[in-house]
């Protein structure tokens, strides 16, 4: 699921750019170092909306953060969410979390109201150590202002659970293919790092 703690409303998504450019921050280490958020290009980390110590990454295009970098060629939010240590269940249970995200108790754990009727599962595949699900969710989004379509991964790092969302916006809403990609630069971004960073975890 997006949580949102005020990066940015979809409204003024493309103004929020600071008079003074500001240092962009394409990488975050979460839970101490345990595990680390890279962006892909174009996108900078969010830290006033990101909580490391929970885990927690929001990720958005540079340009709206005050950084003075291009608009990439895909315009969206992505997160992240990495659960508590031993949540990792993805690997080896690809197929049967895969079809419990395409039952009614999958729909409610995918909603951002936990209401299952307003979920409706348009593709949904199980890869080694990785399950992805695109859906739409006709219920409120989780951030004002974004589309009701979502694609989302979830894959085990460090025996942990890592959940990665990614929605565009209603004004300019990502097609499956850039929703697709963006979700899968993410999540390759976040194995890549291979968990362990040397790194200190930005004040936030």
């Amino acid at each position: 699921m997006i949580r949102a703690y005020g990066v940015f409303t979809a409204l003024g998504l493309f103004g929020l750019a600071a008079c003074t450019p500001a240092e962009p921050v394409r990488s975050l280490a979460l839970l101490d170092g345990e595990i680390m958020a890279t962006t892909p290009a174009g996108y900078c980390v969010d830290q006033r909306a990101s909580n490391p110590r929970d885990g927690f990454a929001v990720m958005a295009p540079c340009a709206t953060l005050g950084a003075n970098d291009p608009a990439p060629g895909a315009v969206g939010v992505a997160t992240v969410q990495v659960g508590p240590p031993q949540s990792g269940t993805v690997s080896g249970a690809e197929g049967a979390l895969r079809d419990l995200l395409e039952s009614d108790a999958g729909a409610v754990l995918l909603s951002a109201t936990g209401e299952a009727a307003a979920i409706k599962v348009l593709n949904s595949q199980a890869l080694d150590n990785s399950v992805t699900v695109h859906f739409t969710d006709s219920g409120d989004a989780p951030m004002a202002g974004l589309q009701g379509e979502e694609w989302r991964a979830f894959t085990d790092i460090n025996g942990r659970l890592v959940t990665v969302a990614v929605r565009g916006l209603a004004t300019a809403p990502l097609q499956d293919g850039t929703g697709s990609w963006l979700l899968n630069l993410v999540v390759n971004g976040l194995l890549a790092a291979g968990g362990s960073v040397s790194t200190e975890t930005p004040d936030v």
